[in-house]
């Protein structure tokens, strides 16, 4: 009499794993191959960059023009007028211009004295 045994093998983990990882590097494959070009074309999803066709251009308002005087300027036309020590310079700017607020010791008092940056002039003198 012939003596027959049927094994079964059942897959481990190791087998499941590997498996698994061969049928995804075969459809990353295929999928790679039916596309032309992965980094230049959209890949069918919408584009993360900012689309401006919403925007009116003729409302947005103008920026300011550049000042005609540097913080070191303000600071020295500060000095000349009014006189103390220049503590510090502080650029702000608007819409419409630049102003300089130029932080001033003087006479055991500190100041702030707010400059234009277009005209020189001083704006709380």
């Amino acid at each position: 009499m012939l003596y027959s045994k049927t094994f079964r093998v059942r897959p481990g983990p190791f087998l499941q794993t590997f498996l698994l990882l061969a049928t995804l590097l075969l459809s990353c494959q295929l999928g790679i191959a039916q596309s032309n070009d992965l980094i230049g074309s959209d890949m069918g999803l919408p584009s993360s960059e900012p689309d401006n066709s919403l925007i009116d251009t003729d409302t947005i308002a103008p920026t300011a023009p550049e000042p005609k005087l540097s913080p070191a300027e303000a600071a020295e036309l500060v000095r000349n007028k009014v006189g103390g020590q220049v503590m510090s310079v502080n650029t702000q700017q608007d819409d419409t211009r630049v102003v300089y607020g130029v932080k001033v010791l003087n006479a055991g008092r500190m100041r702030v004295i707010n400059v234009d940056g277009q005209t020189g002039q001083l704006l709380n003198h």
